[in-house]
């Protein structure tokens, strides 16, 4: 459930979350016919280790020429390119080897945080946390922008500050506010420029986006009011903009 048109209640992001993690989309398995089911396996020789029925997980591969750090957004803080990394991968391929280790990044960071047991914040605030910046509108377009922003996580497309030959953008970075999605560059521009410099302006960008995210305030008096109250007096906002 997704914040819309409130009458009373709140959307809680506890109760549907972005959350942290983007679930994989759920796989529809059309019925098939009735088939004969091949002979059981036999069973191990050595009672003490059952065969495991869940296969191995697939794991994220990654060049040790790429190091990626993920803060709890999952955007990347850091990244490091090193030096043989130019040659090691074919232009093609160099988008595609960043975001291998970023995928490996953010792996690491889940792992992480289940050892630890951190809840990561929260993607998307609740309504309550939210309403104070909704109600300071003041035209439709500035409420339909805001709300977007909080509740829905576009996608933006920024580009770096390097330019190549033909003065175009050497890198676009394609990302939400909690998840890398691509990294294009331009082999031209990356053949000359420092891989540090590459690296720095790929992070650059990622902060560009992550600074998108409204900063929620706080309301003293709206903090009286109870939550059907609140959700009444967003949508009266909503209806008076209209």
């Amino acid at each position: 459930m997704s914040p819309r048109e409130y009458t009373g209640g709140f959307f809680n992001h506890y109760d549907d979350p972005d959350e942290f993690w983007d679930e994989d989309p759920l796989v529809v398995v059309s019925p098939t016919r009735p088939r004969t089911l091949p002979a059981p396996a036999p069973a191990p020789k050595n009672p003490e280790q059952p065969r495991s029925s869940t296969p191995p997980q697939p794991s994220v591969r990654k060049s040790s020429l790429v190091e990626v750090q993920c803060g709890l957004d999952r955007l990347p803080v850091s990244i490091t390119l090193k030096a043989a990394w130019k040659n090691a991968f074919a232009p093609q391929e160099y988008g595609q080897s960043i975001m291998d280790a970023y995928h490996f990044s953010v792996q690491e960071l889940a792992v992480k945080l289940v050892e630890s047991g951190t809840v990561p914040p929260a993607t998307i605030p609740s309504m309550r946390d939210a309403a104070p910046l909704l109600l300071r509108t003041r035209t439709l377009a500035e409420y339909d922008a805001l709300y977007n922003e909080l509740f829905t996580q576009p996608v933006h497309e920024v580009h770096g500050q390097g330019r190549n030959r033909y003065g175009q953008p050497g890198l676009a970075v394609t990302a939400k506010r909690s998840q890398l999605i691509s990294i294009v560059v331009d082999p031209d521009w990356v053949s000359t420029m420092d891989a540090k410099y590459i690296a720095q302006d790929i992070v650059d960008c990622c902060d560009r986006i992550r600074a998108r995210k409204p900063v929620l305030i706080h309301d003293a008096q709206l903090d009286r009011e109870s939550d059907s109250e609140l959700a009444t007096r967003v949508v009266r906002h909503k209806r008076t903009l209209l």
